[in-house]
């Protein structure tokens, strides 16, 4: 990992202050989430901060993650009384009642969701055409506090029966999980996300049947995550698992098209020795 210039060089956006906020700010606000376990937690603990800070969800999210079995919404959805009342008496979570029951059943809606769509990440992040939207705002006035896209996606969810969903509450999971990027343009993070988007990667997939598969992506664990959950293509779909057994140095997008080319053409022979 790239050495980061010392912090007192850096300049982030004026919420991050504390070192959790720091830590919360720098590693993983709006990094772009395509993780279903990890969407489903982000969606459960912007429900659980209405009306409260999310310094203070942050404070609980280890409290959270074992409360909740790790945030697996096979295991969530399952939860019944005995279960919901040991959640109510557990001081390391909000021990809000609703809440607790909007999680449970959030837990069995996004299971629906998962069955229709194949993932929940190809759902949520169809509401902005599957790529971070680069905003440049300035100060912290300038940023919305809810936009059309997450009223869009609040009326969506709440019509498939999911709860703690408004509109502000979406934005801010949008916020979090790298649907939106709302760093300040002054943030040293806002160039490194926005940078993030236009880097592309040519990778080898080794198949199951020992086969290779040669493609290209911009977010490497998302693509290889999509390719076993039989989602990325119709080669890999059927020759499942695949592990990735090469990558080559980020370029752009079409200086990446004309590797895969170039890649392609090889013999089963010159791919092996790149490998």
């Amino acid at each position: 990992m790239a050495k980061r210039r010392p912090a007192a060089k850096l300049i982030r956006c004026p919420w991050a202050k504390g070192d959790e906020y720091v830590q919360y700010h720098d590693t993983e606000w709006g990094v772009p989430v395509h993780n279903d376990r990890l969407l489903f937690e982000f969606l459960i603990l912007e429900g659980a901060q209405a009306g409260l800070s999310w310094a203070t969800i942050l404070k609980k999210r280890d409290n959270y993650r074992k409360a909740f079995d790790g945030f697996d919404p096979a295991l969530v959805a399952k939860y019944g009384r005995k279960k919901q009342a040991s959640l109510m008496a557990d001081a390391g979570i909000v021990r809000n009642r609703l809440k607790i029951e909007s999680a449970i059943g959030n837990a069995k809606v996004f299971l629906e969701v998962q069955d229709e769509f194949s993932t929940f990440d190809k759902f949520i992040w169809g509401f902005v055409d599957g790529k971070p939207v680069q905003n440049s705002w300035r100060s912290l006035k300038d940023v919305p506090a809810q936009t059309p896209g997450s009223e869009a996606m609040s009326k969506e969810l709440k019509r498939r029966g999911f709860r703690f969903v408004g509109g502000t509450i979406c934005y801010a999971f949008m916020q979090a999980v790298g649907m939106v990027n709302d760093h300040l343009v002054g943030c040293f993070r806002h160039a490194e996300l926005t940078a993030r988007t236009d880097t592309w990667f040519v990778y080898i997939l080794r198949c199951a049947d020992s086969s290779l598969y040669t493609g290209i992506t911009n977010d490497l664990n998302r693509r290889l995550e999509q390719h076993n959950a039989g989602t990325a293509s119709r080669y890999t779909r059927s020759r499942l698992p695949v592990t990735l057994q090469y990558q080559e140095e980020p370029t752009t997008k079409g200086k990446a098209l004309k590797r895969e080319l170039v890649i392609k053409s090889l013999s089963r022979k010159a791919k092996e020795s790149l490998i």
